[in-house]
């Protein structure tokens, strides 16, 4: 078996699943496996997975007999994998050719690490500039203080690092931890790259290994499309930082560093689930909602 696998959950994709997967066949590291958990598509999807895969043995295309959550299509093709290195990728993003190749580099030398990412470029549609976030340490940050390493990683890490490579065990491990008490598509994310931060888990690399995430208008069938109210937002971060601190507290840091990264899980959560700025615009919307409408007497 190969040492990596990918996995590609897609639903309704399309528009921009050929090129996705043109983009993995063409890695400079060719030793892997695609494995394409097909959520019954309804758009022509399935097709254009049947006749890749048709072409490159490397890729294996699951078609489900009915849609289910994300959650469940994405464990479908982590649980399915039988590998060390494993990594997600969504039909509409990207990579850099070297981005395997790199980051199964930075695995192999790091025997700690669980995740390995690299630089993250977003690209919007075309009113918006691209924007470029790079792993926030240097090699030598990389391998000094774990608290700082930490609470860089914190402050200035990306949602599209639960795209880079992770060991496969321990993914299973940080997804399944999270899953039981935060079963939540909004910010979940955020919350398993954490339970690997927390236990020293990350390393990345500075150049290379770019990771294109596209953010486009397009339907997802597994987040509402309307915004949530101000109760919900609430909510959701309360459940959020809840779900944080309790990964702090089993996770294996010292008492010092764990002081140090507690004071900060409240900016954490602001910053990675639902921020000020969203909270103080729901909050009047639902102000102006509860004011009686005046009625002007001719």
């Amino acid at each position: 078996m190969p040492r990596i696998t990918i996995g590609l959950p897609v639903f309704n994709g399309a528009a921009l699943i050929d090129e996705c997967l043109e983009n993995l066949a063409h890695q400079s590291h060719v030793d892997f496996e695609v494995i394409i958990s097909d959520n019954a598509s309804t758009d022509g999807t399935s097709e254009i997975c049947a006749r890749f895969c048709d072409k490159d043995p490397r890729f294996r295309h699951i078609v489900h007999p009915k849609t289910t959550s994300a959650n469940q299509n994405f464990l479908f093709a982590r649980d399915l994998a039988d590998c060390d290195y494993f990594a997600f990728r969504a039909y509409d993003d990207l990579a850099a050719p070297d981005f395997l190749e790199r980051l199964s580099g930075v695995l192999s030398q790091a025997p700690t690490a669980r995740l390995a990412v690299g630089s993250i470029r977003q690209e919007f549609e075309a009113e918006k500039k691209p924007r470029k976030y790079p792993y926030p340490l240097t090699p030598e940050e990389d391998l000094g203080e774990v608290k700082g390493r930490i609470l860089q990683q914190m402050w200035n890490g990306h949602a599209s690092w639960f795209y880079g490579l992770w060991r496969h065990q321990e993914l299973t491990q940080s997804y399944d931890r999270v899953l039981r008490e935060y079963d939540d598509p909004w910010g979940c994310d955020h919350l398993i790259i954490l339970h690997a931060m927390l236990q020293d888990g990350v390393r990345g690399v500075q150049h290379g290994a770019e990771f294109t995430q596209r953010v486009l208008r397009t339907p997802r069938h597994y987040i509402p499309a309307s915004r949530p109210s101000y109760a919900e937002m609430v909510g959701r971060n309360a459940h959020f930082e809840r779900t944080a601190r309790h990964l702090l507290e089993e996770s294996g840091l010292n008492a010092s560093d764990r002081l140090a990264v507690s004071r900060k899980i409240s900016m954490f959560t602001y910053r990675r689930c639902h921020g000020y700025k969203r909270l103080a615009q729901a909050k009047m919307k639902s102000i102006l909602r509860g004011k009686p409408k005046l009625h002007w007497k001719k």
